[in-house]
């Protein structure tokens, strides 16, 4: 019998758009949904005037519908289950079973995603997942303190991760969405494109040379935790030590559109 290897599995998934299943809401997905928390759809303000355009700018509407996104990034343990090699490249600054998993480029993320029947986010869930009040905010509000205990971030490559949960969830029970580890997100990386119009469940662009990473890193600066905060890194490598992921499913047809959405203007 004939077998794909894994990364022929990931670029076939590159070039149509990475979207989790689409399910019925009479659907029995529990399996598959165990440890996911749902986000009500409808429209938010998406991206952070403040960071200029290559890291947020311009702010802009957005309508998603309602979707599922796990609760914690996905640890070493659990991606190992999948892919059991990976055990012999665990990143030294986030090496426990239950540390986030990295060293794992966007391919291996998408691939660990569609075999669970999931997908990656796209950059927009992944805002709304955050919860903040705006783009330019932590998921907690507008000031960061270490004492507080919410999330880590600004410190040194050799502090290392911290096992996911190790802080108090955000207002959806989303774990780590800020700090941590940087997280791959579905999306090529190029600057927003708006037109005045909300946009509906955006995708990004169809192709790009970067993949976009959100939420900031406890190696990263404080700023780039921020909910509105977009970067990139190339999506072949896995040599990175502070980017993880954690995946979403779709629920189709769950939001109600308003009758003025427009949808997004194909590119």
């Amino acid at each position: 019998m004939f077998f794909f290897p894994s990364f022929i599995l990931a670029f076939a998934l590159s070039i149509v758009p990475v979207f989790a299943e689409e399910l019925d809401k009479g659907a029995t997905v529990q399996k598959t949904s165990d440890n996911m928390v749902r986000i009500e759809g409808g429209i938010f303000r998406m991206g952070c005037n403040e960071f200029g355009p290559e890291h947020g700018a311009p702010e802009h509407e957005v309508f998603l519908d309602d979707f599922l996104i796990d609760k914690y990034e996905i640890t070493n343990k659990k991606y190992e289950e999948v892919f059991p090699d990976h055990k012999l490249r665990r990143s030294r600054f986030s090496h426990c079973d239950k540390c986030p998993v990295t060293k794992v480029h966007w391919y291996n993320a998408a691939d660990y995603c569609y075999l669970k029947g999931k997908a990656l986010p796209t950059e927009a869930q992944w805002e709304k997942a955050a919860g903040a009040k705006n783009g330019c905010e932590f998921p907690w509000g507008s000031e960061f303190n270490d004492s507080d205990k919410l999330a880590r971030g600004g410190l040194k490559l050799k502090d290392s991760a911290s096992p996911v949960g190790s802080f108090k969830p955000n207002k959806y029970g989303v774990y780590d969405i800020a700090g941590n580890v940087w997280e791959w997100v579905a999306d090529w990386y190029e600057f927003y494109y708006t037109n005045g119009e909300i946009l509906r469940n955006p995708r990004g662009p169809q192709n790009g040379r970067m993949k976009i990473r959100r939420g900031g890193s406890w190696s990263d600066t404080v700023i780039s935790m921020r909910s509105g905060y977009r970067d990139w890194s190339y999506p072949f490598s896995r040599s990175f030590n502070d980017i993880g992921f954690r995946c979403v499913l779709n629920l189709k047809n769950s939001s109600k559109v308003p009758n003025s959405l427009e949808v997004q203007p194909k590119k």
